[in-house]
């Protein structure tokens, strides 16, 4: 795999690794950060999809309809010939969630945040698997 935009697959890596070291840090208070880590839990896999997006098609996602990104996620990993697709569901998981936990009326519980940091982190380590290539190149590689 060749990387066709190293600059923005970095930027895009720094973000989803600030999203989701946050995410970290919060859960630590959950009581008192619970929506904003199910959200930092998204965001961290949005960042790290837009990474592998621009790694692989030197293109941003240009999704407004986040679900459609977890779709062309899935469309490169089959050109890729990726058999494990389990990262695209983690993906789409959270990606479904997004409006519920970040504009609906009732209170997240702790089994919704904790699968939702759980997600983020399978979806992170899948990634950093199967596309590793992509996500480790340095600028300029």
């Amino acid at each position: 795999m060749k990387n066709l935009d190293p600059l923005a697959t970095q930027q895009y890596i720094e973000k989803a690794d600030h999203f989701f070291q946050a995410m970290k840090l919060a859960a630590d208070d959950m009581a008192s950060y619970r929506t904003g880590v199910a959200l930092l839990a998204v965001h961290s896999a949005i960042s790290l999809n837009d990474a592998i997006t621009a790694g692989l098609t030197g293109k941003t996602n240009k999704h407004q309809d986040h679900l459609s990104a977890a779709s062309h996620l899935e469309a490169l990993a089959r050109n890729f010939r990726l058999v494990n697709l389990n990262g695209v569901v983690h993906l789409r998981w959270l990606l479904h969630e997004k409006t519920r936990i970040a504009y609906g009326r009732e209170r997240l519980d702790d089994g919704m945040v904790v699968q939702s940091i759980n997600r983020a982190e399978r979806f992170h380590a899948w990634a950093y698997n199967y596309f590793k290539e992509i996500l480790h190149a340095s600028p300029g590689s």
